[in-house]
């Protein structure tokens, strides 16, 4: 009161609170003090988006912080690309012709030691290739065991490679080596160059409903038109992607999305011909007998502690015996029964957020184990995959929650948009707790995008994982990489190179954080099972892992 009646201050008072006011409203003052407060709170934005006609198609530029982060993990993973131009089919590494052997050969193998094998690559017409690139799939197996390990895969550049393979079992006669070429040099520079070549093979269309009026237009991360745009911008993530603007309604109308096949192809025709199915995962041990792998007393395996966050995990990550899978640097609790997972989860809050692999998750707890049940939804299996998912045990305050990771996904029917979000701010809108776990993986809805999608997204990831750590540290968070997928796929649109790269990313990304790091890859690759969802007992071994680090 006493500020108010001092009639000599009251001037100077309004004139300050009207300063600060114009402050506020300009946009640097005001975007510095969110970032500001972003990076201890997280976001202070109370919506998603901000919704902006725009005449111009170009996004404004980006934060040098997170464009050169972004850059640097892209140039890494752009050095193992091979720097060559295909010139035709014959000049490309043949799988039929390349020799493969093993590194001095010997009756029996003791377990722990590795096996070498080596691959020396030529082209079709017999010439020595003298370049490296190849992108070869690995590894050893024993179906009767139930045995299986990916092999680490060592280009020396100059048409030879060494494949190095654990031995991690004991075998008499039964154990075989896998070497598949899935694509030549020529093939993954192509891949590249064509992933990069464009802001995607993907298109989509947005549909907007205001007030009984009704459009469909075309949406993407750039738009290439004279029309007025609108712009969906998210500045505190500097996430964007663009719609046209439907005539005489509102940009905030936008409702549901779906994607649209463009049918576009960035691959010469000559290119082309690299990825003919028959070209593609070839096998090029057939030639190799089995090895005996005996125990010659000098392997002693050390206990490992429990797997848990923070670990680092190698390449290869572990192996499977008896169809179990057992990590080279800890122990994984097997998580098979109802009461398995009930005990893990426990009093706890349970946020899935990714693509239909993490569905897999919720749907092996509601319809398999069922521990839990939906919260109004009376499907099951893939039945509306698009949709956010709720269970629930109330008995067990189990709370369980699968929601997708946002923009971009690949879904040619139109699915409800209103309630997108990225990971990053589902992350950052939690308060997270020793009695919370996320378990977030994001993928294969990417590979038809540049690269550069793809690890923005992850930093950002990593970003609100860091903030979540500052407010909560004891919350669980764990990584699950993507898995392979079926051969008879589109190289170019969800090949399984783009997929590597992207597992490298996450491993770039995330190397060092108090985070649990799920290699779905290195499983999926060992078990060789070629599918998007991965089954059986390979989906089986990556729930246990996954709750293994979470509990």
């Amino acid at each position: 009161m006493a500020l108010v009646r001092n009639k000599s201050f009251a001037p100077v008072l309004f004139a300050a609170i009207f300063l600060l006011s114009f402050l506020w409203y300009s946009s640097v003052f005001q975007d510095s003090l969110k970032h500001l407060m972003g990076n201890c709170f997280g976001p202070v934005m109370g919506i998603n988006f901000t919704f902006q006609p725009n005449k111009a198609a170009a996004p404004r530029p980006r934060s040098f912080d997170l464009q050169s982060e972004i850059n640097s993990v892209f140039n890494k993973i752009q050095r193992i690309i091979p720097n060559v131009t295909f010139t035709f089919f014959n000049r490309s590494t043949s799988a039929k012709i390349s020799k493969v052997s093993i590194v001095n050969r010997r009756e029996h193998y003791c377990l722990g030691e590795d096996l070498v094998v080596q691959v020396d690559m030529y082209d079709h017409l017999g010439d020595r290739k003298t370049y490296g690139g190849d992108f070869i799939r690995s590894r050893l197996f024993s179906h009767k065991l139930g045995a299986a390990v990916s092999g680490r895969v060592e280009d020396f550049h100059n048409g030879s490679y060494h494949v190095h393979f654990p031995l991690r079992w004991v075998d008499s006669n039964k154990t075989k080596v896998s070497i598949q070429l899935m694509h030549p040099s020529e093939g993954i520079a192509a891949l590249w160059r064509a992933r990069h070549a464009s802001l995607g093979v993907l298109g989509f269309n947005g549909k907007y409903e205001c007030l009984g009026k009704e459009a469909i237009t075309d949406c993407h991360f750039q738009l290439n038109t004279t029309e007025e745009v609108c712009e969906y911008k998210d500045k505190f993530y500097e996430e964007a992607f663009y719609c046209i603007k439907p005539k005489n309604i509102s940009c905030e109308c936008l409702h549901d999305m779906r994607a649209v096949d463009p049918r576009v192809s960035y691959l010469t025709e000559g290119e082309g011909s690299l990825f003919a199915r028959s070209n593609i995962g070839v096998e090029m041990a057939k030639g190799l007998k089995t090895i005996v792998i005996t125990d010659c007393g000098s392997y002693s395996s050390t206990s490992k502690p429990k797997c848990q966050t923070g670990m680092s995990s190698p390449v290869p990550s572990g192996h499977f015996y008896n169809r179990t899978w057992h990590p080279d640097y800890c122990e994984m609790t097997v998580y098979k029964t109802q009461d398995d997972f009930t005990e893990c989860l426990q009093g706890k809050k349970l946020f899935l957020i990714g693509d239909s692999t993490l569905r897999q998750y919720i749907i092996h707890l509601t319809e398999g184990t069922k521990i839990v049940k939906y919260f109004r939804f009376h499907e099951g299996g893939w039945h509306s995959w698009q949709k956010t998912l709720e269970a629930l045990n109330m008995d067990k305050d189990i709370y369980v929650s699968y929601k997708r990771h946002g923009f971009p996904l690949e879904s040619f029917g139109f699915y409800y948009f209103k309630e997108d979000m990225y990971t990053s701010r589902q992350i950052d809108q939690r308060g997270g707790g020793k009695d919370t776990i996320f378990v977030i993986s994001m993928g294969q809805h990417f590979r038809q995008f540049p690269l550069t999608l793809y690890i923005r997204r992850a930093i950002n990831i990593r970003r609100a994982v860091e903030r979540l750590f500052l407010r909560s540290p004891d919350t669980k968070v764990i990584i699950k990489t993507e898995n392979t997928r079926q051969f008879a796929t589109l190289p170019e649109r969800v090949g399984d190179f783009h997929g590597y790269t992207q597992y490298l990313v996450l491993r770039e990304v995330f190397v060092g954080m108090n985070v649990g790091f799920v290699d779905a890859w290195d499983m999926t690759v060992a078990s060789c099972i070629e599918s998007v969802h991965p089954f059986g007992y390979t989906l089986n071994n990556i729930l246990s892992m996954t709750f293994s680090m979470a509990c």
